[in-house]
């Protein structure tokens, strides 16, 4: 498989919910660069959490700095590893800009690393 690295953000999560249904909610955010754009991140997961794996959706929405969007839908896992977690998912993404049309037709990998106080960093590549 071929993949190149064309995300990178930090920032934090800063709600935790466990909703009626018993699924979980985690939400963030994060600035970084996307396609070397400055943007900013905020991203919710919701899913379950059984046997120390959480599995679930997860919806982001990028804007860069520029004012251009990209909402994106992920299929993710998660869990604890050495003083954090790390959370591993697959996107599509919608978009009506023309900077960022390309992300509209890719298949997106991620891979975030949260540390004990919830700040986390993340990659995204796309898959080719």
């Amino acid at each position: 498989m071929e993949s190149e690295l064309i995300g990178e953000f930090k920032g934090k999560n800063t709600v935790y919910r466990v909703l009626p249904d018993g699924k979980m909610e985690v939400s963030g955010q994060g600035t970084g660069k996307i396609l070397g754009i400055e943007a900013f991140m905020a991203t919710t997961s919701i899913g379950i959490m059984e046997n120390g794996v959480f599995s679930g959706e997860v919806y982001s929405s990028i804007t860069t700095m520029e004012g251009q969007t990209v909402t994106m839908k992920a299929y993710a896992i998660g869990y604890p590893s050495g003083n954090g977690g790390v959370s591993r998912g697959a996107s599509v993404q919608t978009t009506t800009s023309d900077k960022l049309m390309r992300l509209a037709k890719a298949v997106l990998l991620h891979e975030y690393l949260t540390d004990m106080t919830d700040n986390w960093t993340g990659k995204i590549w796309e898959w080719k």
